[in-house]
Order: C-alpha cells, then sequence, then structure tokens
C-alpha cells in the first residue's frame, strides 16, 4: 500500500485513508502489539482528524489495548508521553502536508518512531485477522508536565518572539511559550481546518513567512520561528527579518551544546551543509551522516547516544532532553542562546566560526502522484547514472563543498531537489538548471 511510507503512514483523505481504514488500522496495531497495552492517541487540527481519531481508537479497544486520549497536541507532546509513561503513541496528523492529507506518526515507548515496525502493521493490516478483545478509553492531560521538565532543564529565558502556527496543532502551546518566559506574539493563533488559506502549513516554503518576516521587524523581536502543523519542525527568522539557513541553525545548535558537553556525537542528515562537519570536529565532536529522515535521525541519536540531531528539513533533536525533534524545544534552545551570547540572532549566525556553512537550497517539485515520483526518479537514475546512488536518489558532487541530491519525498508526491553552493547567486543558477530537468522528466 502507498499508505505506508517509510517512517510514517500518510495519504489523501478519503482517496487513500479514511475512517474504515483508520477502523482497521487501529485492530493492526492492537493486534501487532498482542492486545493488553496503553496506547496513547493524539491528533491535529484537520478536519479528518478528529473522524479518524475515533475509528482508530475503535479499532485499538476493540483488540483489549487500551487508549490514552490525550487529545489535540503536536506530536513532540504525544512522543512526550509515551517516552515519560513508557508506553506506545499514535499521532494522527500530516504533518506539513496539505489540509487534503492526513496519516499517522508512530512511536515506541523508547521516544524513537516506528520504521520496521511498520512492516510489521502493514503485514498484520494486509492479513486482515485480529485479535478481539475489551480496552478502555481514558483521558490525560500532559501539557503540563512537558513544560514542567522543559522548564527545568532550560532554566530562565526571556526573549521577545514572533510566532507562526498557521492555524495548526502548535497553538496549542502558545500558553507554555509564554510560561517559559518568552514575549510571544502570536500569528494564526487559533485551530484552523484551512490553514488560514495557505496552501500548507509549512514553514519551509518561503512564501509562508512574508507576514511572520515583516511582523518581527514591526514589532523589534528578538528572533521569529515557525512551526509546521504537527509542530516538530521550526524554521527561525533573525531580528531583521532574514531567514536564517537551516543547516546555520544546526552549526548554532552544535556549537552550544558541544560547548556544554564536549566530545559529543552529533547526527547530522547527508542534505545539510558539508561545513557541519568541520565546524563539529572544531568543537571537539564526532560528526555522523544520517540517512534522511527523521525516524532515522531518533533511531541513530538513541544508538551513538549523541547530544544533538539535525535535518535539513528543520527537525532539531537534543538528546539531553529526548531524542525525537520538537520545535517547541529548539525554539527554548534558540533563546537560550541569545541569551547567554547577549548577541542577536544575525550576529551569532555572521560568526567567523560558522564560516564555513554554505547556504543549502531543498526544494519540493510536485510531479503530481507517487507512480510519476518513481518514473521520474528512474530516468534521473538513468541520465545520471554514473554519478553516486544514495538515500533512494541521485547526488552528484560538483566541486568539495557543492553538490545536488535528486531524491524521492518519503510521504507526498514530490521530488526533494536538494543543493548546496558557496554563494546564494551560484545556488540559484544550480536551482534553475536542475529544476527544469525535473521538469522534463515529468
Amino acid at each position: 500500500m502507498v499508505l505506508f511510507r517509510a517512517y510514517d503512514i500518510r495519504g489523501i483523505y478519503k482517496q487513500d485513508i479514511d475512517e474504515k481504514i483508520m477502523l482497521k488500522m487501529g485492530k493492526a496495531l492492537g493486534t501487532m502489539l498482542k492486545g493488553n497495552k496503553n496506547i496513547a492517541v493524539g491528533y491535529d487540527t484537520r478536519l479528518s482528524s478528529k473522524r479518524l481519531f475515533d475509528q482508530f481508537t475503535k479499532g485499538i479497544t476493540s483488540t483489549g489495548c487500551n487508549v490514552v486520549n490525550i487529545g489535540m497536541v503536536t506530536t513532540p507532546m504525544l512522543y512526550f508521553y509515551a517516552w515519560k509513561k513508557k508506553t506506545f503513541g499514535a499521532m494522527i496528523t500530516a504533518s506539513h502536508n496539505p489540509k487534503e492529507w492526513n496519516g499517522l506518526k508512530l512511536v515506541r515507548p523508547s521516544g524513537i518512531s516506528f520504521i520496521n515496525e511498520l512492516d510489521d502493521l502493514k503485514k498484520t493490516y494486509s492479513f486482515g485477522k485480529f485479535i478481539e478483545g475489551n480496552g478502555k478509553m481514558t483521558k490525560s492531560k500532559i501539557s503540563d508536565d512537558y513544560l514542567t521538565y522543559i522548564k527545568r532543564k532550560i532554566g530562565r529565558i526571556d526573549s521577545k518572539i514572533v510566532a507562526e502556527f498557521f492555524g495548526g496543532s502548535a497553538v496549542t502551546t502558545i500558553p507554555l511559550l509564554k510560561r517559559l518566559g518568552l514575549e510571544v506574539t502570536a500569528l494564526h493563533d487559533i485551530q484552523d481546518v484551512n490553514f488560514f488559506g495557505f496552501d500548507s502549513p509549512d514553514p519551509l516554503n518561503p512564501s509562508n513567512l512574508k507576514t511572520l518576516k515583516d511582523k518581527v521587524k514591526a514589532k523589534k523581536a528578538d528572533f521569529g520561528v515557525a512551526f509546521d502543523g504537527d509542530g516538530d519542525r521550526a524554521v527561525f527568522i533573525d531580528e531583521k527579518g532574514n531567514e536564517v539557513d537551516i543547516s546555520k541553525v544546526m552549526a548554532i545548535f552544535i556549537d552550544y551544546v558541544l560547548d556544554k558537553k564536549s566530545r559529543g556525537k552529533i547526527i547530522v542528515t547527508r542534505d545539510a551543509s558539508s561545513g557541519l562537519k568541520e565546524l563539529t570536529e572544531n568543537c571537539d565532536g564526532k560528526l555522523i551522516w544520517s540517512k534522511i529522515g527523521h525516524g532515522y535521525i531518533e533511531r541513530r541519536i538513541a544508538f551513538e547516544k549523541a547530544l544533538f540531531g539535525g535535518e535539513q528539513s528543520a527537525h532539531f533533536s537534543f538528546n539531553d532532553y529526548y531524542p525525537f525533534s520538537d520545535g517547541f524545544l529548539a525554539t527554548a534552545v534558540m533563546a537560550k542562546i541569545l541569551r547567554e551570547n547577549k548577541k542577536s540572532l544575525s550576529e551569532i549566525a555572521k560568526d567567523k566560526k560558522f564560516s564555513m556553512i554554505n547556504p543549502i537550497g531543498k526544494f519540493y517539485m510536485n510531479v503530481g502522484s507517487d507512480d510519476n515520483k518513481k518514473k521520474v526518479m528512474k530516468r534521473l537514475k538513468k541520465k545520471y547514472h554514473d554519478e553516486k546512488h544514495v538515500m533512494g536518489g541521485v547526488r552528484m558532487k560538483l566541486s568539495k563543498n557543492e553538490w545536488v541530491l535528486f531524491r524521492p519525498s518519503m510521504n507526498t508526491h514530490e521530488i526533494n531537489l536538494c543543493i548546496e553552493a558557496k554563494t546564494k547567486t551560484k545556488l540559484n543558477d544550480l536551482y534553475k538548471k536542475y529544476s527544469s530537468v525535473v521538469k522534463k522528466l515529468v
């Protein structure tokens, strides 16, 4: 089934996923876990999410598993509950995808997303024979425990920020950000099934950040942050209204965590800046490149006992707290860094110690369907047959620290085109050249 993807379950509501499918999915999950387990379940703000929640949890309890309903939350809050309570968890969300999409993110008691377990779930779902039982549903609230845990570890922070929520489930963190000590101007700050008219609640789409950039300057804020639909990603805007390159954000976080604990391990995906390796070694750390995908990063962080993990898709994990990515926590850490350095975000980003971090461009090219995506990738591999085939895609090295990567998206109908170049001008030129290649192959 196309519904089952590399590290989550995702599809278009009423086309790929509906209430009947989610009822069966709940039965499959409960059967795979052999009943008699507690499963925490939350959901995002999409119109279909509560409907799918009702049938999914009905399927779970029919197998004898119990459901802990934690309501409308962010994915990190659901993961935190599962990790803290040492139980399994399921989040009904399609993250940054358009409103028509929905799906599931599943987490182990360790706080690590399902990866191999998705194969087992798919087999159980397809086989269609499910155990029966009489599980129960209870309700629980996680926000206070979540905030208390982070507040105790982060200490005092007091930045003035502007935050973009797109009407996604990260709106639930607004009072928590304020209780951390932040002065918050919130944009699109109530839940909205239509994401206030945005094509998708995606902070990586530059056109989605215009209001945020303008408001940061107008409010004279210390920085701005944009969260995706389920709150596990964060894109940062400096006090001048400029987006900070995600690899540069990773560099700032890596420098910070290695200053606190030297000789630690850092996990970064292959689509990030090559210069992160040099930076990490300059900070007496060890950088380990990872396969792209938040589930793979989480697993590698846990295995390596790494301090930090980062993806060019704006997932940031601080393992001194927990192994999964969290936009709320990343915001708190950024505020902490500004407070300790007594410098603006733009000043920190321009520090000479980060000079080896080149601009990175990550572009998402919709090719219409999963079938088209497979065809385009097959044609790209044939066209560039002499280049390195990695992560299901093609990576071309242009010079020492410049490259182009084509890879299929794991959860949308898109080809991801990622480019590292020494200047933004060259990056734009390379984008024009290689995006036209993709368009011709569709």
